[in-house]
């Protein structure tokens, strides 16, 4: 009986996009129609890769064009014999291969569990979020209550989470050939959530603490959860390479962070802008101390002697005429 050869020709993420079935002791791959597999890849040779078997029986890569045309697994240094066992992958041009006998042994198989749909997950997620935007709104009321204002919050959400989930399913069809819509859904729902509790929380910490430090540094925490969520749908796409994709992420909201920090700085340096605590909340939710009359009116009292005493000063001499003329 003659012996049967598996090619499979692979995407750049491990997935097989085609099955050959090979009768013969050695198999010939190429872009010439004489070989046994046939690769539409233009930096393949026309005679390029011979796979056949060695004196033990161990199936053998061979380049036919020299040591620079075959490469193993994720090595970058070029090869002219690989040996193969089935599961190491070898690269010939920019076609990815992997080559196994039919007697490769296949893990178990796996238990099936089907899979629950993620749309009740989705609404859950979006009620929980439409109550704490709604009730942020809510809380921030000094007048009476317009139903517009509601509304209008209603449809910047729907606007944000639909552009952004369209723009990373698009993204993910493009590369990966699935756009998984509804794991894509639920991250941006997950993070617009944790957004609006983070900003819930400063909120309420600044002013219970009566300290601006929060809402000075909290563009630090948005960055990170940007970072995060953007992290989180780059892996939904592939998850291989997380550790790069990780660099990437963080590197850039590293230098986002540092060109807002510098922006602020001028803007501060410049304008003397201080971040204050723009929302009323209930007096009860206050932590610090509240601050004497009399130390109010002794600060008041320090802070005119400052200015007495600077008006006092006398002001530097204008430059001499014949300074000016030099100028």
């Amino acid at each position: 009986m003659d012996e049967v050869i598996w090619v499979e020709i692979l995407s750049r993420h491990g997935e097989v996009l085609a099955r050959h079935r090979c009768i013969g002791p050695e198999v010939r791959l190429g872009r010439g129609y004489s070989n046994d597999v046939v690769l539409d890849d233009p930096q393949v040779a026309v005679q390029h890769l011979r796979i056949a078997r060695d004196e033990r029986g161990m199936l053998v890569a061979e380049s036919l064009v020299g040591a620079e045309g075959l490469f193993a697994g994720a090595e970058r240094a070029a090869f002219e014999r690989v040996f193969l066992d089935g599961d190491r992958p070898i690269r010939i041009g920019q076609t990815h291969l992997r080559i196994r006998d039919a007697h490769f042994v296949l893990p178990a198989d796996r238990p099936f569990a089907s899979s629950a749909p993620l749309w009740p997950l989705a609404l859950g997620l979006g009620a929980a979020l439409l109550g704490v935007t709604m009730l942020s709104l809510w809380l921030s009321e000094t007048t009476e209550a317009k139903l517009y204002r509601y509304l209008l919050q209603l449809l910047l959400i729907a606007v944000y989470v639909s552009g952004w989930t369209a723009a990373w399913a698009t993204v993910s069809r493009i590369f990966t050939g699935r756009a998984h819509f509804e794991r894509n859904l639920i991250i941006a729902l997950v993070g617009l959530l944790v957004y609006s509790l983070y900003g819930e929380l400063v909120a309420i910490g600044s002013y219970a603490l009566s300290s601006s430090a929060l809402t000075s540094f909290q563009y630090i925490g948005m960055w990170l959860i940007l970072a995060l969520v953007c992290f989180f749908h780059l892996r939904e796409m592939s998850p291989t390479r997380l550790e790069l994709k990780g660099s990437v992420v963080t590197a850039v909201m590293c230098i986002a962070i540092a060109m807002q920090t510098l922006s602020r700085t001028e803007i501060s340096v410049y304008t003397g802008q201080q971040d204050v605590v723009r929302r009323l909340m209930p007096p009860a939710l206050r932590l610090s101390p509240l601050r004497s009359e009399s130390g109010f009116f002794a600060d008041v009292e320090q802070l005119k002697s400052q200015l007495d005493h600077a008006r006092e000063e006398e002001p530097p001499a204008p430059p001499a005429a014949d300074e000016q003329s030099e100028d």
